[in-house]
């Protein structure tokens, strides 16, 4: 029986040089390229907006803090268009061996999406699951549940030898105290975010065998929220950490409505150079633990 990998979150078909990937070192996956932007091969055009007294650090006249859709008419708007193409990483011969598993997991997602499935796997680890809303003078952050995070499993009857989550609230955690390693069996519907595959409305939990640690409770959850540290750059260890978590962000300014994702360390660590998480690790301590 073949294995499954999600070809959608594939890093390593493309490359791009916009700015607004510096912080992911260029590295787009698939599905932001193939069918977010649709920008390979043909590329994309942008506009670059500026202001003239922003970047002198000076005040907008109409008293706007970035440059935006409202700026057009003014005299100290300008903009500049740019053309990009994401670099193709791989040869030929191995993209088109790619475009042909693409193609077979395009199919097999076309018969599971929104489909309730079974599914069966153990824990890798589990992250509070926060959303953010940004406006000019404040920010909320709310806990919507949690994610069980699944490195491997099956879904349906299709081996999946990557990355998966299931979304859970608060009464499945308070029932289930889901902890890492813990083994599942449950019922789910398929869906996709961002080319990442999540599991929805889950059902019908069978825990097949215990795992290890503390459950997260709302009010551990809350307090590492406050104490958490954002990081300019989502670097890999720290998505793969246990206290690394991506907040879903909307920002709402001027009139328009930006979305994007946040990565904080729930430990509160300044900066990844500095992670004691690591050195735990490092010295046999592999159990995470949540905070009391």
């Amino acid at each position: 029986m073949s294995t499954m990998i999600n070809q959608y979150k594939r890093t390593d078909i493309f490359r791009c040089s916009q700015e607004a990937h510096r912080h992911f070192q260029g590295r787009v996956s698939v599905h932001h390229v193939l069918k977010e932007k649709t920008c390979y091969p043909q590329g994309c055009l942008y506009f670059l907006w500026r202001c003239v007294l922003l970047e002198k650090g000076q005040r907008c006249v109409q008293g706007y803090g970035h440059v935006g859709k409202k700026c057009g008419g003014c005299t100290y708007y300008t903009d500049e268009k740019i053309h990009l193409q994401p670099t193709l990483l791989l040869k030929p011969d191995a993209f088109s061996s790619f475009l042909d598993d693409l193609e077979n997991y395009e199919s097999w997602m076309e018969r599971v999406l929104f489909k309730r499935m079974n599914l069966l796997g153990r824990i890798q680890t589990i992250k509070p699951w926060f959303e953010q809303t940004v406006r000019p003078r404040e920010i909320r952050t709310s806990l919507r549940g949690y994610l069980l995070v699944f490195k491997r499993g099956f879904i349906g009857t299709e081996p999946f030898d990557d990355t998966f989550y299931v979304r859970i609230g608060e009464s499945l955690m308070h029932q289930y105290h889901f902890v890492p390693k813990m083994k599942l069996e449950l019922t789910g519907e398929i869906r996709l975010d961002r080319g990442r595959i999540v599991v929805s409305h889950p059902g019908r939990v069978e825990i097949l065998s215990k795992g290890w640690g503390f459950p997260w409770t709302r009010e551990k959850a809350l307090v590492a929220v406050r104490t958490a540290t954002r990081f300019e750059e989502q670097h890999d260890t720290c998505l793969a950490c246990p206290w690394g978590s991506l907040v879903d962000t909307v920002a709402l300014s001027d009139g328009e409505d930006r979305r994007f994702r946040h990565l904080y360390c729930l430990k509160g660590i300044a900066s990844p150079e500095g992670c004691y998480v690591k050195l735990e690790k490092k010295a046999g301590n592999h159990q995470p633990t949540c905070i009391r």
